[in-house]
């Protein structure tokens, strides 16, 4: 399967299965404005991210690598208002760019960007 093909079967999927969220769509364009690479997860993955972790009951997650926190927020969205999310992001620009998405989002108390 081609890369093309891969994208044309995430986007029927999306359509058809996930409403729009003004929320994360504007969490992709700050990180498509700041110049971060577009290596997010597709929003049906994120989807599957927040099924997973609602199906564990997961109170705490640690995610590897945050870029513009896309996933993060898939995944924070599942947890209950006490959980805790912790994120490890190398670069300290794009973890700027999550830390503002969590702001926007209204995550910022629950997700914690560790960089480095």
């Amino acid at each position: 399967m081609t890369p093309a093909q891969w994208t044309q079967v995430d986007d029927y999927l999306c359509e058809r299965l996930l409403a729009p969220d003004a929320v994360l769509d504007a969490a992709l364009a700050a990180s498509e404005a700041a110049g971060l690479p577009p290596s997010q997860v597709a929003p049906n993955q994120g989807k599957l991210l927040h099924l997973l972790a609602l199906s564990i009951g997961a109170r705490r997650v640690l995610e590897v690598g945050t870029l513009g926190g896309y996933s993060t927020l898939w995944l924070a969205r599942a947890l209950p208002a006490d959980g805790q999310l912790i994120t490890l992001e190398l670069d300290p620009h794009h973890a700027a760019v999550a830390r503002e998405n969590f702001r926007r989002a209204g995550f910022d108390r629950l997700i914690e960007v560790r960089v480095g």
